[in-house]
């Protein structure tokens, strides 16, 4: 800014202006806020209803299906059997191969025929 044209009175004057238009902006937000904020419904708002009532009807469902007797007698069941039961048609698991076979050393191996 030019020095000749700055003085205490023209940023006195700056300053309230400048404060003025704050204040007036924040009064017409107030005014305006009302009118444009009201109750809004929407999409998810208007889906969410059916969403609960199928979320209900499913967990009415699953409670009266669940026979927590049976499901207590399983459970016990399975606290007794052991965790790897053989099954039809398992094989028993190969043991280590023995130490006297061992694996080629692949500097012996003869060298393949091109």
């Amino acid at each position: 800014m030019d020095h000749t044209r700055d003085n205490p009175l023209k940023r006195f004057t700056s300053f309230w202006l400048a404060l003025l238009l704050v204040t007036t902006f924040a009064i017409g937000a107030l005014i305006l806020w009302p009118l444009s904020h009201g109750d809004v419904e929407t999409v998810a708002d208007l889906k969410a209803v059916d969403r609960l009532q199928v979320k209900a009807e499913v967990q009415k469902a699953q409670t009266e299906n669940l026979n927590a007797e049976a499901l207590a007698e399983a459970l016990a069941n399975a606290a007794k059997a052991p965790s790897q039961a053989p099954s039809p048609g398992s094989m028993a698991v190969p043991s280590l191969a023995p130490e006297s076979v061992s694996a080629e050393d692949p500097a012996e191996s003869p060298e393949p025929n091109n």
